[in-house]
C-alpha cells in the first residue's frame, strides 16, 4: 500500500531573501550606469573646457615679436577661461589646466599645415595645445561604496590661428595727389590756381591780381591745395616737408607777411617819377611821357635809372617775397643802370647782354625759347643771383624722404653733352630752366613751358597787364638810342621768375610736366611728403598694417602699389613693376615702403637722387589707374611655384612670387581713390594648382630681361576695354584650384576680394561716386563678398576722418571669416 506525501510547509520570508541576494548586484549595475553616466558627462564637460582653453590661449598669441607672440600670456588665459568651466558641478581649477605652444606651420615639401611644438624660431607662435585632466571620483555617487577610484578625466584640444595669404593692393595713382595740386588742373594749362594761401605779392603787376593766386572754390577731385599753407582741414604745408640735412633741419623759413606789399630789395615803382597813384606798366607811365616813340631817351633815367626815377639810393638787383616767394630779379621796366636783361641773359654763343625785348618776348609779348635765334641764359650769373645777390634763400644742400636733390649750389653749369654730368649742376639748371618757363629736352633743345598761352608751371599762364608792345632793338632810332622802347610792355609772370621755396617745391612736384619730359622728370617730391589725400591714406595704411601684425600671426603680407605699370625697361614715365614686400611678415620693410625708395629700404643705398632711375619708385602720386596689373601680381605672389622665389634675386625672397601657401585661404584687400582708365595685358603659364603664374616678373638685376605687360593704353574712366579685362582677372583669382588654369579657392576656403573707395572722387558730391562705387561693388561679388560697399569702405572726409575710418575698414575686413579653430 503506497504512502500519501504529506504537503510541504510554506517558508516564509524565503523571497525576501532572494530578492535581498539579487538587490546587490542589480544596486551596483545601477550605480554604475549612474556613475558611467557621471564620467561620459565629465569627459563632455571636461573635452568643452579643453576646448575653451585652447582657442583662448591661441587667441592670446599675436603677431610681435619682441613679446615671443605674448607667449606669457597664454597659460594664464588658457587657465582663466578654463576656471569658468565646470565638471560633475566642480569648477575646473588653475592647476588642472596645462598647455604646450607650438607653431602652425607650413611645410614646403608636402605643401600642408603642420603642428609643430615648438616649431622654427623664424615663424610666430600660433597654435596651443591646452589639455585639461580633472579627478572625478569624489563625485561619483556610489563607486566609492564599491571602493572603486576612477582615474582622471582627461581630454586635449589644440586650437591655431587660421592661416591666410593676404595681397594689399595700394593705389599710387595721380589723383591720389589732386588735392595738393596748386596749379589747378592735371592734364594741360594751369589755368587758375587751387592754392588757398592768402599771403601772396600785392605789388606792382600783381596788384589787384588775387584772383590768380588765391583759389575761394574748388571742384571734387580738386580741393585746397596745401603746397605752401596748411589748409582748413588741417592738412600741413608740403613746403615744410623738406631739409637742409638729414638730421630734420627744416629747410626754409617765411619771409614776413608784411612783404606782401612792401618787398625787400627793389620795389616796382609807381607812375610819375613814383608819385603816382598807380603802379608803371612802363617807361613812359614812370617817366610820365605820353606816346613816347621809337627815339625818346630821357637822360637822367638813362644814366641814374631808378634813382632819378622816385626808386632806392642805390638798386639792389633783387626783389623779395612774402611767406616763401623767395625772390625774383624780374622788375618792369628794367633799370637801365643795373638792367637784368643784360645781366642774366645773352645773345646767343656770346657775352653780349642781351638788350632787344623782341628777342626775349615775341611780338603778343609771349615769353620766347632759347635758342640760335633769340637769346642764350646765363647760368653762372643767376646762380650767382641765387647765392650771393640778396638773401640766402636756398640751404646749401636740399634732401627728404631718403631722397638727396642736391648737395651743393654749383658756381656754373658746363653745358657740354646731352645733359650736365654734375648732378648738381643737373639739378639747378633744370630748376633755372623751370624758373625762366622753358625746359631742356637734352642738349638745349629748349621748350617754352610757361608763356602767355601756355601755363604749365605754377598758378597759369603769364597775363596782360596794360597794353602790350615788345619792339625790336633793330626799330629804335636816336643818338644816342634809348636803352628799350619807353611803352614796351610784355605779359606778366605769374609764378615765373621767382626764384625761392614756393617754385621749388612747383618744380619738384609738376603734375603736368612729368607727361611733358621723357625722362621723368618733375615727379620729385618724395613720398614722406603731405601730397593729398595719399598722405593720410598712408597714415590708416600704417595702422592697419600695425594692426595686422598684432593680431593675425598667422596670416602672410604682401603689399602691391599700382599706377602705370612699365612696358619696357626704358619706360621712364611709368612704375611698379614689382611688388613692395613679397608675401611674408616683414612689416618694418612694409612701414618704411610707404615712405621710401625701396633701394633705401632693402638695399644698401642711403639715399637716391631725382636722376637714378630709383627715383621712379619712389612711394609718390603719379601715372594712371591700372586695376588689372595689381591683381597679376597678387596672383604670382599666392602662387607655390618656387622658381618665382628667386627670380628677382636682388629684393628679398618671393619678389617676383612663389611664397604662397596651399592650404591658406586667400584675401585681396584692395584700394583705390579712382575709376579704372589703364588697360594692361599679360599671358598665364598654366603650370597647375599653385604652380602658375602670370608673366609679369621682374628682375632689377637685369630690367631688359623682366616680363613686361603689353597693351598698356590709357582710355576714358571704366571704359569697358579696361573693366572686362578687371573682372576677368578676378574671376581668374577666384576659380577652384582644379580648374583650368587653376584659381585658388578650394572647397570653403574661397579667394576674397574686398575693395575701398577712398578719397574725393567717392564722396558723395562727386558725380563719379556712383559709377566707381558699383564697379568696385562688382569686383568684390566676383571676389566672394556680398556686403554691397557698405559705409565703412567709401571713405573721405579730413585728414583725421580718413586715417581712423581706413583704420577700421582694415580691421573689420581683416576679421572677415574664421580667424582661430580647432583642429583637435
Amino acid at each position: 500500500m503506497s504512502k500519501r506525501k504529506l504537503p510541504r510547509k510554506s517558508r516564509a520570508g524565503a523571497v525576501l531573501v532572494l530578492v535581498a541576494v539579487a538587490l546587490i548586484p542589480l544596486i551596483a549595475c545601477v550605480a554604475l550606469a549612474i556613475d558611467l553616466g557621471m564620467l561620459l558627462a565629465a569627459r563632455t564637460q571636461v573635452a568643452d573646457a579643453a576646448d575653451a582653453a585652447a582657442m583662448a590661449g591661441a587667441r592670446a598669441l599675436n603677431g610681435v615679436s619682441t613679446t615671443s607672440n605674448n607667449y606669457s600670456a597664454v597659460l594664464p588665459t588658457a587657465q582663466a577661461v578654463a576656471n569658468l568651466n565646470s565638471v560633475l558641478g566642480a569648477t575646473v581649477s588653475t592647476s588642472q589646466v596645462s598647455v604646450n605652444i607650438g607653431r602652425y606651420t607650413y611645410n614646403t615639401s608636402t605643401q600642408q599645415f603642420e603642428g609643430q611644438f615648438p616649431g622654427p624660431s623664424t615663424e610666430n607662435y600660433s597654435l596651443v595645445q591646452a589639455t585639461v585632466s580633472v579627478p572625478v571620483s569624489a563625485q561619483l555617487a556610489f563607486a566609492k561604496i564599491f571602493n572603486f577610484s576612477a582615474p582622471n578625466i582627461q581630454a586635449t584640444a589644440t586650437a591655431v590661428h587660421r592661416p591666410r595669404d593676404v595681397a594689399i593692393i595700394l593705389d599710387f595713382s595721380g589723383s591720389m595727389r589732386f588735392a595738393s595740386l596748386s596749379g589747378g588742373m592735371w592734364d594741360g594749362t594751369n589755368y587758375s590756381t587751387n592754392s588757398p594761401d592768402t599771403v601772396v605779392p600785392d605789388f606792382g603787376h600783381y596788384s589787384g591780381q588775387s584772383s590768380r593766386m588765391v583759389a575761394t572754390s574748388f571742384t571734387t577731385p580738386y580741393d585746397a591745395a596745401n603746397t605752401t599753407a596748411t589748409t582748413s582741414d588741417g592738412r600741413p604745408p608740403i613746403v615744410t616737408d623738406f631739409y637742409q640735412d638729414t638730421n630734420g633741419t627744416v629747410a626754409w623759413t617765411a619771409a614776413p607777411s608784411s612783404y606782401a606789399t612792401t618787398p625787400a630789395g627793389d620795389a616796382p615803382l609807381k607812375s610819375n617819377y613814383n608819385g603816382g597813384a598807380s603802379y608803371a606798366q612802363t617807361v613812359g607811365q614812370l617817366l610820365n611821357i605820353n606816346n613816347p616813340g621809337n627815339s625818346t631817351y630821357n637822360l637822367l633815367f638813362e644814366t641814374l635809372g631808378y634813382t632819378n626815377a622816385g626808386g632806392n639810393l642805390l638798386a639792389a638787383g633783387y626783389t623779395q617775397g612774402p611767406a616763401y616767394w623767395g625772390k625774383t630779379f624780374f622788375l618792369w621796366p628794367p633799370n637801365p643802370i643795373n638792367d637784368w636783361r643784360k645781366v642774366y641773359f645773352t645773345y646767343p654763343s656770346s657775352a653780349t647782354g642781351m638788350d632787344d625785348n623782341s628777342k626775349l618776348w615775341d611780338s603778343s609779348g609771349n615769353w620766347r625759347t632759347p635758342g640760335n635765334s633769340t637769346y642764350a641764359i646765363n647760368y653762372t650769373a643767376i646762380l650767382n643771383f641765387i647765392k650771393n645777390i640778396g638773401p640766402s634763400v636756398f640751404p646749401n644742400s636740399l634732401c627728404s624722404g631718403r631722397m638727396q636733390y642736391y648737395s651743393s649750389i654749383p658756381s656754373s653749369i658746363t653745358l657740354n653733352g646731352t645733359y650736365p654730368t654734375d648732378l648738381n649742376q643737373r639739378f639747378w639748371k633744370d630748376y633755372i630752366d623751370y624758373c625762366l618757363g622753358v625746359v631742356d629736352n637734352g642738349g638745349q633743345n629748349y621748350q617754352v613751358i610757361s608763356n602767355g598761352s601756355t601755363g604749365l608751371t605754377g598758378f597759369g599762364p603769364d597775363f596782360t597787364w596794360g597794353t602790350v608792345k615788345i619792339t625790336a632793338k633793330s626799330s629804335l632810332s636816336g643818338s644816342p638810342k634809348p636803352y628799350m622802347h619807353y611803352a614796351d610792355n610784355p605779359k606778366r609772370p605769374i609764378t615765373k621768375f621767382w626764384f625761392g621755396p614756393e617754385s621749388m617745391v612747383d618744380f619738384l612736384g609738376n603734375f603736368n610736366l612729368g607727361y611733358t619730359t621723357d625722362d621723368g622728370r618733375f615727379f620729385w617730391w618724395p613720398g614722406t611728403c603731405h601730397e593729398s589725400p595719399m598722405y593720410a591714406c598712408k597714415l590708416g595704411i600704417r595702422a592697419a598694417l600695425t594692426d595686422i601684425q598684432t593680431n593675425h600671426p598667422n596670416d602672410s603680407v604682401s603689399l602691391i602699389f599700382f599706377s602705370t605699370p612699365q612696358t619696357s625697361s626704358s619706360d621712364a614715365n611709368s612704375r611698379f613693376n614689382r611688388v613692395r614686400v613679397p608675401l611674408g611678415r616683414s612689416y618694418q620693410n612694409m612701414l618704411d615702403s610707404l615712405w621710401y625708395p625701396p633701394a633705401t629700404v632693402l638695399g644698401s643705398t642711403t639715399t637716391v637722387s631725382p636722376y637714378d632711375a630709383a627715383n621712379n619708385e619712389v612711394p609718390r602720386a603719379w601715372g594712371g589707374t591700372c586695376y588689372v596689373y595689381p591683381l597679376m601680381l597678387a596672383y604670382n605672389q599666392f602662387s607655390g611655384n618656387t622658381g618665382l622665389q628667386t627670380y628677382n634675386s636682388t629684393y628679398a625672397k618671393g619678389d617676383a612670387g612663389g611664397n604662397g601657401r596651399k592650404g591658406a585661404q586667400k584675401l585681396i584687400i584692395f584700394e583705390t581713390d579712382g575709376a579704372p582708365n589703364t588697360s594692361a595685358q599679360a599671358n598665364l603659364v598654366n603650370s597647375g594648382a599653385y604652380n602658375s603664374y602670370y608673366q609679369v616678373r621682374y628682375n632689377s638685376a637685369s630690367p631688359g630681361s623682366s616680363d613686361f605687360p603689353y597693351n598698356v593704353w590709357g582710355y576714358s574712366d571704366l571704359s569697358s576695354s579696361v573693366t572686362t579685362q578687371i573682372t576677368s582677372m578676378c574671376k581668374q583669382l577666384v576659380a577652384a584650384d582644379t580648374a583650368s588654369p587653376p584659381g585658388y579657392s578650394n572647397g570653403n576656403k574661397l579667394v576674397k576680394i574686398h575693395c575701398i573707395g577712398f578719397g574725393p572722387v567717392f564722396s558723395p558730391s562727386s558725380s563719379t561716386a556712383s559709377a566707381a562705387t558699383s564697379f568696385l561693388n562688382q569686383m568684390q561679388t566676383i571676389g566672394n563678398v556680398t556686403d554691397g560697399m557698405p559705409s565703412y569702405k567709401i571713405i573721405y572726409g579730413t585728414q583725421s576722418t580718413v586715417v581712423s575710418n581706413l583704420q577700421t575698414a582694415f580691421q573689420k575686413i581683416m576679421a572677415d571669416g574664421i580667424q582661430v579653430t580647432l583642429i583637435q
